[in-house]
């Protein structure tokens, strides 16, 4: 474990939450499920933070063309509704949910304060509940996130790989063959192709991508299906019903126990971590809560759950008839149906908020929103969210082909979609500068192939001045500049102005931006 700093007031928070997080894994053992859908997103907006005048780093995934061949839905050109991205999988973690897309990326929202986002290195902001793609990720098939903050995936090649707590994606040594994965609050286990599960102790938070980790096989069982971790120990799931247990080390180096069976658990289909000690659901539908004695007990055995979710506070099942109930010490204070959703095929249930999948592949979030973590602004006071929200679908933008990525997310709002200018420029060679006076901000300015655009703070319109043009324009906004998790952002629209080729594309959320004169130069 690493130090702490006390007189850190994000420090002292998770040092008084340590023994809390310790009691809850939150794994995605859920393999993605695709559907056919119709994809109705809720465009909402909300100003977040500071503004930051550095222009912030960039990651860019090049070769990548805005086409449908990277959309694993393979849409054709009769059927619109297949050419549509939607989610596949949800996590809820602590004060932030992950979320698995259609097309293999993997896109984050919510608090990001730990850098537990895992977008950024060195710039932090305090959240967003528009979602941020996760760089160097591409054919995700599993997700994983824990309460500390560290998240994993699994790729379609069957590669592993970490990020969070402060650091960007970086690949697991020496794994070429995962099915599953499950991040706990102290070690991630792996099951692999063949039926064999690996260990290993997750890093502290200031510990850089380069650590060495020390895979450790768990000996003895063969034949695994699924893997859960909960806090200091190990489950696996045997194909023939059964579920086995191990200690994890609690020292680096160290070999985990050998596994035992537990008893009273028969004829299982899916594991789940509960407070210290795991849910199991049977092949009848029926919920069996493992105490911290070892005995097995009937939990909530009116119901018939397909699916089911819990932390140290509370537990999520989703029955048959798709209903979602709550139970334990709820994110909103009530036990029982969970109202106003519909059509859901899978759920997880996050520290303080809930989050529900769709079969349509949208994600619904209710709870704490204190970050934004449930997928939009609060709706209620104290930053709560009662009545689930819909979360948005994020915004892939190209620019001249190539997928474009920053720290800061594009926006969509009601009528626009809003994006981190200074990213933008400094990526297309335009040059973008704040003007103050008198130590006060004054006006922007944005320069590109021979024209300037003037834009000042709060009103609805921008001026344009170039130099293959006399006098000069006023052009309405669709919505005024504006600054979303710490970075300036402005309407798609005003790059048009630039002689630049803008196009939107909200049914595949995808933003191109093409300078058409650049490109017949380098032919």
């Amino acid at each position: 474990m690493h130090s702490v700093n006390s007189s850190d007031p994000i420090a002292k928070e998770k040092r008084c939450s340590t023994s809390y997080l310790n009691n809850r894994s939150k794994g995605n053992v859920k393999k993605p499920r695709r559907f056919a859908i119709t994809l109705a997103a809720t465009l909402v907006a909300s100003s977040l933070l500071m503004e930051l005048t550095a222009v912030p780093t960039t990651y860019a995934a090049t070769n990548v063309q805005p086409s449908t061949s990277n959309i694993s839905v393979q849409p054709t050109a009769s059927s619109n509704a297949e050419k549509k991205l939607y989610y596949t999988a949800v996590q809820g973690a602590y004060y932030y949910t992950v979320a698995l897309r259609s097309d293999g990326s993997v896109w984050a929202w919510g608090r990001n304060l730990w850098g537990e986002l895992g977008v950024s290195e060195n710039v932090r902001y305090r959240h967003t509940f528009s979602p941020i793609r996760i760089p160097k990720l591409s054919n995700v098939t599993v997700i994983s996130s824990s309460g500390g903050g560290n998240n994993a995936a699994i790729q379609a090649d069957g590669t592993i790989w970490e990020w969070g707590n402060g650091k960007m994606p970086h690949q697991v040594p020496d794994i070429t063959s995962a099915t599953n994965v499950t991040v706990g609050a102290f070690s991630t286990i792996a099951l692999l192709q063949d039926g064999t599960v690996l260990s290993w102790q997750n890093p502290a938070q200031a510990v850089g991508p380069e650590h060495t980790r020390k895979l450790q096989t768990i000996s003895g069982i063969k034949d695994i299906i699924q893997v859960e971790s909960v806090g200091m120990h190990g489950y696996a799931l045997k194909k023939d019903g059964s579920v086995w247990t191990w200690n994890e080390p609690n020292e680096s180096g160290k070999a985990p126990s050998k596994p035992t069976k537990l008893k009273g658990l028969t004829n299982i289909s899916s594991i789940t971590g509960a407070d210290a000690s795991l849910l199991a659901l049977d092949k009848r539908g029926k919920v069996w809560q493992l105490d911290l004695k070892g005995k097995t007990n009937p939990f909530h055995h009116e119901l018939k759950v397909k699916k089911m979710d819990a932390n140290s506070s509370y537990t999520l099942l989703l029955t048959t008839s798709a209903e979602v109930y709550s139970y334990g010490r709820t994110v909103t204070g009530k036990e029982g149906k969970v109202n106003h959703l519909s059509g859901i095929t899978d759920v997880s249930a996050g520290y303080h908020h809930s989050l529900a999948l769709s079969s349509e592949g949208t994600v619904w979030g209710w709870g704490s929103d204190k970050y934004q973590e449930a997928g939009a602004p609060a709706t209620s006071s104290g930053g709560m969210v009662y009545k689930p929200v819909q979360a948005k679908l994020g915004t892939d933008v190209y620019l001249n082909g190539d997928l474009f990525q920053s720290m800061y997310p594009a926006v969509e709002t009601p009528k626009t979609v809003q994006l981190p200018i200074k990213a933008i420029a400094a990526a297309l060679g335009a040059e973008f500068e704040v003007h103050k006076a008198e130590g006060s901000l004054n006006y922007y300015t944005l320069k590109y192939n021979n024209r300037t655009i003037t834009i000042n703070p709060n009103e609805a319109h921008y001026q344009i001045t170039s130099m293959d043009a006399s006098g000069e324009q006023l052009i309405e906004l669709s919505e005024p500049i504006n600054n979303y998790s710490g970075a300036i952002t402005v309407p798609f629209e005003v790059l048009r102005a630039l002689g630049l080729n803008v196009s939107w594309d909200p049914m595949r959320a995808m933003l191109s931006i093409d300078d058409v004169d650049k490109k017949k130069s380098e032919l």
